[in-house]
């Protein structure tokens, strides 16, 4: 039957308007469950998890851990070439999953740029004058900070307290200060009144000196740092030490120097503080006000630079549902460990990271057994233990799939210990026993998640989950040292599940025989179990914060 043109508009108009007003009465519906979900957990019905969590088993845990932690590669350090085999071997399991590359070109692999760097201690310098005379001091009086570019400066010396400048959260260390062309001396540090979490780099530290115009950074160092520099031994390691970071994070920043214990007290008794007085305000959080000095000082500061190529994995499992399909739920874990020691000895890191490694691949073939509503996004991280690198480049400068499509990121490093009965190892006093796990920062951005999350273990795998580390007062600061920050930072909930440092953290000791892989299992499955939900929901998890 052929409809008159006119008639043909008239019902195409009338089912625009059908279709959108279902659009906003679906609106309306998320919106209301997402409301009812915060007001009363209880009346939302959580979605089903399948049989396929079954496949998560202590054998497949096993296979993929043995490999991973296994002498021939080396302990996976981010530079070495055993760290490609890896990655590769991560790749080609999620390609057999069926799984999609989310890389450049539909590659498993996200490549970015590094820049490795060494001090030149002989050719770095400070010159310091009172206004009197003109004092020059080398390294070992100053420190090269971490991270630190090549640069020269030189410029009055401006004290600006803990260097922070957030209007959004009333706080400008640089306000009434003119910092342009000047060198400016920062103390450690947060006030209470600032929450860390929220400052973006252009707040705090160097960014926001640059922001501000110095030319230059010197630091006085955080209370247990300047214990550390009075060892000897610390000299010589900082002297041979590599820093590596994002190249693109590199490019103009200012040159930095951190202050030793022979120079802090004469840089201080300028601003009229002591040494005593600043570590007390850092440890009651007290504000510091800024103040101009009658100092000046020249730096130097030189670096021998080289620049590598490394990579996260990066996998697209795609959801079953045509809308929901649009976001996704991201897995993550770091897969590399550390640099083989000049002696030969290898840092297999069974536990850091190969335990979260290993579960998340492990959670991949589960949900390709079953797809969800949502996408998935599994994301390998390289650089975790050079300052969170590959995890920063996937967040800050080139995400895979948009920041605001992520609805979570659940993120696993260290989950395969247990603490033995009658141990009294000093190290191990915060290694949790074989049915409990640490959560951090499950609350922090969604309170919806954390109570789904506690639904889903009471329901399900019935651990103990401890919340020692989310304690924002806690001084370890986890929530800041693992990759799941780089994603919190830009807003996306996370959970972080992690079992606490032990003896054989960081050491050769790392290895496979002292996994408890029935816990490892238990874990696995309840990450598996709270991250099938979240894709499942059918509405986004509610901000809080």
């Amino acid at each position: 039957m052929i409809v008159s043109r006119g008639w043909d508009c008239y019902h195409r108009r009338v089912n625009r308007s059908k279709h959108f007003l279902a659009k906003i009465a679906f609106i309306v519906t998320v919106a209301a469950s997402a409301a009812m979900y915060a007001a009363n957990p209880a009346a939302v019905v959580l979605p089903p998890v399948p049989a396929t969590v079954d496949a998560i088993t202590p054998g497949e845990l096993r296979m993929h851990l043995e490999f991973l932690a296994s002498t021939e590669l080396g302990g996976r350090y981010t530079l070495s070439p055993s760290f490609a085999v890896a990655a590769r071997y991560l790749a080609s399991h999620l390609e057999g999953y069926g799984f999609k590359g989310a890389g450049e070109h539909g590659d498993f692999l996200q490549t970015f740029q590094v820049i490795s760097s060494k001090p030149e201690t002989a050719k770095s310098s400070l010159e310091v004058n009172d206004g009197k005379k003109a004092n020059s001091y080398h390294f070992g009086d100053f420190y090269i900070a971490t991270g630190s570019n090549s640069g020269e400066a030189q410029g009055q010396v401006v004290f600006v307290g803990a260097g922070i400048s957030s209007p959004a959260q009333k706080l400008d260390d640089y306000s009434g200060l003119d910092v342009k062309g000047k060198i400016v001396l920062i103390t450690p540090g947060t006030p209470s009144s600032v929450d860390a979490s929220h400052l973006s780099e252009n707040e705090q530290g160097e960014g926001a000196a640059r922001a501000h115009g110095a030319v230059g950074v010197l630091q006085v160092p955080s209370q247990r740092m300047l214990e550390f520099m009075k060892n000897k031994a610390f000299q010589e390691r900082v002297a041979t030490r590599e820093t590596v970071r994002l190249a693109k994070d590199a490019d103009g920043k200012l040159p930095v120097l951190l202050l030793g214990p022979n120079l802090i007290e004469g840089f201080l008794s300028a601003c009229g503080l002591d040494i005593k007085s600043v570590y007390e305000a850092v440890g009651r959080k007290e504000r510091m006000l800024p103040k101009k000095t009658s100092l000046s000082a020249r730096m130097a500061v030189v670096m021998q630079v080289t620049r590598s190529t490394t990579q996260n994995v990066a996998a697209i499992l795609e959801g079953s549902d045509p809308r929901l399909k649009q976001e996704y739920v991201v897995f993550s874990a770091h897969y590399d460990h550390l640099k083989t020691g000049p002696s030969g000895e290898i840092y297999p890191g069974a536990d850091d990271d190969g335990s979260g490694t290993t579960a998340v691949l492990t959670i991949a073939h589960a949900m390709s057994l079953e797809r969800p509503k949502r996408s998935v996004l599994v994301m390998f991280h390289a650089g975790e233990e050079l300052g969170l690198l590959g995890s920063q480049y996937n967040t800050d400068y080139a995400p895979v799939v948009p920041l605001d499509k992520m609805v979570a990121d659940l993120n696993i490093d260290m989950i395969g210990r247990s603490k033995p009965a009658g141990d009294k190892e000093m190290e191990d006093e915060h290694l949790t026993d074989a049915n409990t796990v640490y959560l951090v920062g499950s609350n922090r951005i969604s309170q919806e998640l954390h109570q789904l999350s506690e639904e889903t273990n009471a329901q399900f795998q019935k651990m103990k989950l401890d919340y020692y580390y989310n304690d924002p007062n806690n001084p370890e600061r986890i929530y800041f040292r693992s990759d799941h920050w780089n994603y919190a930072k830009h807003g996306v909930p996370i959970i972080f599940y992690f079992d606490g440092t032990h003896v054989d953290y960081h050491r050769p000791t790392d290895t496979l025989d002292k996994i408890d892989f029935a816990k490892m299992t238990k874990i696995t499955r309840l990450v598996f179990e709270t991250g099938w939900r979240v894709a499942n929901l059918d509405h986004r998890l509610a901000n809080t914060h």
